[in-house]
């Protein structure tokens, strides 16, 4: 200072030394913004999970070991249980491939988001999971299976994760399964590629989709049988077949899981086991029966999900979008049919809806014995808006699939002629009167139906104007 008098600001700044000093500050200013920037995605990355949902194909709830299935073997799936928890409750929307995926990524019932039948569009201007998710910030990726359509409305990467096709056993109605060896390489290329960024990864094996490996590992005389089959030597051959693509899909998941680990993952993922829907036997797969639409659902997500644990919660597959969403960090979806079990998934509640809903409409020229039903802890009503027709699927119709399918279902129907225990079974597998009321706590495969019982016409009558409030809400107008 001179004579008293004070610099002015212009002295300062046009100085050299105070220039340099500026954009000294200026520059440190701006790396520890880019450090403050860093640092806020990194916590991001570490408070919302990867999401990592393996989809199997045709897979019911009772043919896992940890869901009480003694015979079946699947190690990975039962350790996946031990670290995490098996629910019991979870139900797909439908019993059929494309329209049961189709609301597990919309979020939407089968009438609201336009995939009724097997193999046909959802409606063309739907947002869907991917998104919702990639305006979340994550990377939204589909290996091998994926059985929705329009691509236009999915917008997520798809990973060429399938297995070439063996030669030594021939695949009818499906590819040959999910190439992990494919995922564990992706696993590698985002963790060094894009290490800050939330991961959704949709795994669809085809397993356990017809065709079935031959059996290698499974004594067909030993398996149980569940009340819904009839014991020939041809089913007993059959099952183990499917048992064995169980196997192999249970191997898989198994190396998911250790890919996951070995790219530091698996502590940071809340990883899903799931399938579209049950198996392709009659009165399963097409049906709105419980062996249709009952799934397992296993979830683990360590540090947030007790280990060994249990949720009896009823669930659907159109809850599965939503939730996603929400342990994402999205907003509510109240313009969606499903809503979050976040709670539920947390250990925090016990309970999430009180009924369930789910349709069957059709698979092209075969399974044209259309079905709505509501379930809730206790009974399940079905509506067959056919009644006149006699159930046929591709398992009564197919030929060409050794131990399987029209090839094991004559055996039935041969010793239906001479069983009467059998020809019962028969009859209820083809022949569905107009409304159906089981008690599905004493009758869980659903074999007697209660619709004509005096004692039950309370419980028909709600359960009746349940489905018919739920129809109307939709949009249900389905011949």
């Amino acid at each position: 200072m001179k004579d008293g008098v004070r610099p002015s600001v212009d002295h300062f700044m046009n100085a050299e030394t105070p220039t340099r000093l500026t954009r000294a500050i200026q520059g440190r200013v701006a790396s520890l913004i880019l450090v403050l920037v860093a640092a806020v995605l990194a916590v991001q990355a570490e408070s919302r999970p990867h999401l990592v949902i393996y989809l199997g194909d045709d897979h019911g709830i009772d043919f896992v070991g940890c869901y009480g299935n003694p015979a079946v073997k699947t190690p990975n799936l039962d350790q996946l249980a031990s670290e995490g928890c098996r629910f019991t409750g979870v139900f797909a929307a439908s019993p059929t491939c494309s329209p049961s995926r189709a609301v597990l990524w919309t979020g939407l019932h089968s009438a609201r988001n336009g995939t009724m039948g097997n193999h046909t569009d959802c409606k063309p201007d739907l947002t869907t999971l991917p998104h919702h998710l990639k305006k979340l910030g994550y990377r939204v990726v589909v290996a091998n299976k994926t059985d929705v359509r329009p691509e236009s409305i999915f917008p997520w990467e798809v990973l060429k994760a399938t297995l070439p096709k063996n030669p030594d056993h021939p695949r009818k109605y499906r590819a040959e399964g999910l190439d992990t060896a494919a995922v564990d390489r992706f696993l590698e290329e985002h963790t060094r590629t894009q290490p800050n960024t939330p991961l959704c990864l949709i795994l669809g094996d085809n397993n356990p989709h017809v065709t079935w490996e031959p059996n290698r590992d499974f004594d067909p005389a030993a398996l149980p049988l569940p009340p819904f089959l009839v014991d020939t030597p041809k089913t007993r051959a059959a099952l183990a077949n499917y048992f064995q693509d169980i196997a192999t899909l249970d191997q898989r998941v198994g190396e998911v899981m250790k890919s996951l680990a070995k790219h530091g993952l698996a502590e940071k993922s809340l990883f899903i086991y799931t399938a579209d829907q049950g198996p392709e036997w009659p009165h399963c797969k097409w049906t709105c029966y419980d062996t249709g639409l009952h799934v397992p659902f296993i979830a683990r997500w360590p540090g947030k999900i007790k280990p060994g644990s249990t949720s009896q919660a009823l669930i659907s597959f159109v809850d599965v979008t939503p939730t996603l969403v929400d342990l994402a960090g999205g907003p509510a979806l109240p313009q969606l049919d499903g809503r979050s079990f976040k709670e539920a998934l947390l250990g925090k509640a016990t309970k999430h809806r009180h009924e369930i809903f789910a349709s069957h409409t059709g698979d092209g020229e075969m399974n044209r014995s259309p079905q709505r039903c509501v379930r809730d802890a206790r009974y399940k009503f079905i509506l067959n808006l056919h009644p006149e027709r006699k159930w046929t699927t591709h398992f009564t119709l197919v030929d060409g699939i050794p131990n399987s399918h029209r090839d094991v279902y004559a055996t039935w129907l041969d010793k239906a002629v001479n069983d009467p225990a059998t020809a019962k079974l028969i009859s209820i597998i083809e022949n569905h009167p107009a409304e159906e009321l089981y008690d599905v706590q004493a009758d869980p495969y659903e074999l007697n139906n209660l619709a004509s019982d005096p004692q039950h016409q309370r419980v028909l009558s709600a359960m009746r104007d349940k489905l018919h409030v739920w129809r109307d809400a939709v949009g249900d107008r389905s011949p």
